[in-house]
């Protein structure tokens, strides 16, 4: 009977679902293995290589130029025919700027690294992944806006279960710590892109077509500072913790965004489905498709995010040791700006489509700016925990900016604006008191089971979240 039920759902549907189910479970393994590096290894280790993942993230935004984001879902809609060749272009453009930014910064290293506090053998295998990442991730973003998803399920569940495994027995045999962490995680990654790098290549005879690089350079060109100010805006918190108090602080902060991560789970998933539905809607002008879709889906991430902030304190238990219970009091503003960077994609999906990156930009510049800022004086001031609720602030001031933005490209309402800002309410006035029930169990629990109630008499709702895609056809 499921499996009749399973075979009548639309392919759209069933890829939708698949993709969900993978991204829990890659996500469900990075957690399973969150306890188990607190408990092998030093605080101070754990903090430095979550520096590591920071600083990587960063050069990677520059280095690969983040063109697997916005401009290769607009590179599959205009070239549905040309989507081999488009995919090597841009891997071989990618890499050409790898190599300029890999070049640059070599010749500085000696200035910067007493400032990233980053080893050059550590960012010569950033290179590396630089190279050979674009690779996979343009195939896995194709393979997605087609909705297609056999393949896309079996590598993801792959790669997140071997980098870690292969950390863990790194490190176990290994002395050096921090070098059996880092380098055992990442080369079995860049083994995999690498034959993926080959794979996109041989598609098209590594026949090379540069026509498509003035297009899609100069429509990124505007958007790296946006993707620089959009992770910095996330990440930006555990640097300077690590400048402006030690490695140990970075480390529990990083387990309490960790914990915060959770709510973002279920946003990956479905943001990956709603870009190609967001994009054929726009084209076919039937905004009240969107409305219909992302209202659900909002509240339900409401729920999320309201659900792990009253867990926040069992979570963190069962991630780290006693050493980083204190870590729990960060967890609820954190969340908060969570959701709020949920808005932001929401209203940069239809910027996205009408080409308009620069508004999204001057948002995210805006909120990076002032999340420096206050993150110099509150850490100072208060210690790590600040750094959350600066979060939250900042977070707040990119999602009023990119309403702006996509009410000036778009001249209509698209999302239902009072639903939420009662939403967003709510999620702050909990984000705020939820550390003082922290100690009365009983009040966290009530409002979980209030929030299950409320699945339950919703789930039909809920249910048809699954119709994205077949929707969007």
């Amino acid at each position: 009977m499921i499996k009749d039920k399973i075979n009548r759902l639309s392919p759209g549907t069933k890829s939708s679902i698949a993709l969900f189910v993978a991204s829990v479970i890659s996500s469900g393994i990075s957690y399973i293995f969150t306890p188990i590096y607190t408990r092998i290894l030093p605080s101070e280790i754990f903090g430095k290589t979550s520096l590591f993942m920071t600083w990587y993230s960063i050069f990677g935004i520059v280095a690969m130029f983040s063109l697997s984001n916005g401009v290769f879902n607009n590179g599959m809609a205009d070239w549905p025919k040309k989507r081999d060749e488009y995919s090597y272009s841009l891997l071989i453009l990618s890499n050409i700027i790898t190599i300029v930014f890999s070049v640059i910064i070599i010749c500085i290293y000696p200035i910067i690294e007493p400032i990233i506090k980053i080893e050059k053998k550590y960012f010569f295998l950033m290179i590396g992944l630089f190279l050979t990442f674009p690779a996979y991730n343009f195939w896995t973003v194709r393979q997605r806006y087609e909705y297609k998803y056999k393949y896309v399920v079996i590598w993801s569940i792959v790669c997140a279960l071997l980098s870690p495994l292969c950390a863990v027995v790194s490190i176990l045999c290994n002395d050096k710590l921090l070098e059996a962490r880092i380098f055992g995680a990442e080369i079995p990654l860049f083994i995999i892109y690498l034959v993926f790098y080959i794979y996109v290549g041989r598609r098209v005879s590594f026949k090379l077509d540069c026509s498509f690089w003035k297009t899609a350079f100069m429509f990124n060109l505007p958007l790296i500072p946006h993707y620089l100010s959009t992770y910095m805006l996330n990440s930006s918190d555990k640097i300077m913790i690590s400048y402006l108090i030690n490695d140990t602080a970075t480390a529990y902060y990083s387990v309490a965004y960790s914990v915060s991560a959770l709510a973002t789970i279920v946003w990956s998933a479905v943001n990956s489905s709603l870009i190609p539905f967001t994009y054929e809607n726009c084209k076919n002008k039937t905004y009240g498709n969107i409305r219909k879709v992302t209202t659900p889906i909002l509240v339900c991430f409401a729920g999320v995010c309201i659900a792990v902030i009253m867990l926040a304190p069992e979570v963190v238990s069962i991630m780290a040791t006693a050493e980083y219970k204190e870590a729990i009091y960060a967890i609820p503003p954190i969340v908060g700006g969570i959701f709020f960077q949920v808005q932001y994609y929401m209203y940069a999906n239809i910027v996205y489509y009408y080409k308009r990156p620069k508004y999204i930009m001057y948002a995210s510049v805006t909120a990076t700016i002032a999340n420096l800022i206050l993150n110099y004086v509150f850490i100072k001031r208060y210690g790590y925990i600040a750094a959350g609720y600066t979060t939250l602030v900042c977070f707040m001031i990119q999602a009023l900016l990119d309403y702006v933005a996509y009410r000036k490209t778009i001249k209509t309402h698209v999302y239902n604006w009072k639903l939420i800002m009662a939403l967003s309410v709510i999620v702050i006035v909990i984000s705020l008191i939820s550390n003082a029930i922290y100690n009365y169990s009983i009040i966290r629990y009530a409002i979980i089971i209030i929030l299950c109630v409320i699945a339950i008499v919703f789930r039909k709702e809920i249910y048809n979240m699954k119709n994205i895609k077949s929707k969007a056809r």
